[in-house]
């Protein structure tokens, strides 16, 4: 039987034949230069699978192959001073099981500690006396609600004055009515087509801004009491900025009916933590802000053609400001615009951190919204601003 027709008879690669008789397994027959393999071959070669099959490594099995097909007429009819090999290789394979078990045991306690999604933190009670009605400037009178450990879950907010309306739901208030929370596998399976949609390259440059976002934050809000978030266009930029702000602080996150990035956020959420939906002319808060952090100016421009800054600042705020810096586009203000019209509204630029240039694919999730046939060459940004006065 010549090598070819061995190998294919017991599923193998010509190569590994050729090894095995390298490593003094197999000693086929040698005529006219060509390996002759005999029914003998065919019985130490199936010997070696099985050897293998036990987890067997070649060179602890040679020995034993070498005794069996030099003092016996057939492989296996004697184990002699050979046994205790087999029975340590029973408990090495039992401990590769234990270590194999542990694994799965592991595995199946973080799949067990996946949890159903349940909002359950709400406004706290003690930051209802700082609700007013940006028409009557009266405080507003909270009704029907629906408290748990001492946080409002649901109810309204009325104004006693012009009867203005604020509904609470999910521990979020807003000045229309808030729908139910019930498409939780649509973001995730979002955030999933997110990294599928976006190269690596492309994830990596995120991530950078995300730390030195976190970085911007930390040192910017350090002493801050009143911390204010603007904007959902990058709501995964919110997780960086929460963990970074001050614990102690109070957090008024402003969005567009995001209900999902609360969900997802709970966990690392302040004690007092004010989430707010509907137009900003009808935020129900005028405490003044130490430290902001916007996301949304190119965004809002895109969509209301005007950018509305907070109006109730402190007298000395720090503020940073996500933006996308696109290369010959004009769907968003270019930085010398958008420097322009900071100042104009009362910010002095102190710094900026940019990555390095991105390549935003037309297939990523990033450019729904500027509805883009071709991929776009841009960079992110983070600028920090101090007051003027």
């Amino acid at each position: 039987m010549k090598i070819g027709e061995f190998a294919k008879k017991h599923n193998v690669t010509i190569d590994t034949v050729r090894h095995y008789i390298y490593e003094g397994l197999l000693t086929p027959l040698k005529l006219n230069k060509q390996y002759a393999f005999t029914d003998t071959d065919d019985d130490v070669m199936e010997s070696i699978l099985l050897l293998k099959s036990m987890n067997f490594k070649l060179e602890e099995m040679k020995p034993y192959m070498l005794f069996q097909t030099l003092y016996t007429d057939n492989t296996f009819t004697y184990l002699g001073d050979f046994k205790e090999q087999f029975l340590e290789k029973i408990r090495e394979n039992q401990a590769e099981i234990d270590k194999l078990t542990e694994m799965n045991r592991r595995i199946e306690k973080q799949l067990n500690k996946a949890k159903v999604p349940v909002i359950h933190r709400g406004i706290s009670l003690k930051l209802f006396s700082d609700f007013v009605c940006p028409h009557c400037d009266r405080n507003l009178e909270l009704e029907n609600p629906d408290i748990k450990h001492n946080e409002v879950m649901e109810g309204e907010l009325i104004c006693p004055v012009c009867h203005k309306k604020y509904y609470i739901r999910y521990g979020c208030i807003s000045d229309m009515p808030i729908e139910p929370l019930e498409e939780f596998n649509d973001i995730k399976d979002m955030i999933e087509e997110y990294m599928r949609q976006n190269d690596d390259e492309y994830i990596v440059k995120v991530r950078e801004l995300f730390t030195e976002s976190a970085c911007c934050v930390h040192e910017s809000s350090s002493d801050a009491k009143t911390v204010f978030i603007d904007g959902q266009g990058c709501a995964f930029l919110n997780s960086p900025i929460i963990r970074s702000i001050p614990q102690d602080s109070t957090l008024f996150v402003y969005c567009h009916n995001n209900r999902f990035m609360k969900l997802l956020q709970e966990d690392i959420l302040p004690d007092n933590v004010i989430f707010y939906f509907g137009s900003k002319a009808e935020i129900p808060y005028k405490v003044p802000m130490d430290y902001l952090f916007v996301q949304d100016y190119d965004v809002q421009r895109y969509d209301d053609g005007a950018f509305e800054m907070y109006p109730y600042i402190s007298e000395h705020a720090t503020l940073n400001c996500f933006k996308a810096l696109i290369k010959n586009d004009n769907t968003f203000a270019g930085e010398t615009e958008f420097i322009e019209d900071m100042q104009s509204k009362g910010w002095q630029m102190l710094s900026v951190f940019k990555t390095g240039q991105i390549i935003n694919k037309k297939s990523s999730p990033d450019m729904s919204l500027l509805n883009k046939n071709n991929d776009l060459k841009l960079q992110y940004a983070i600028y920090s601003f101090k007051t003027l006065g």
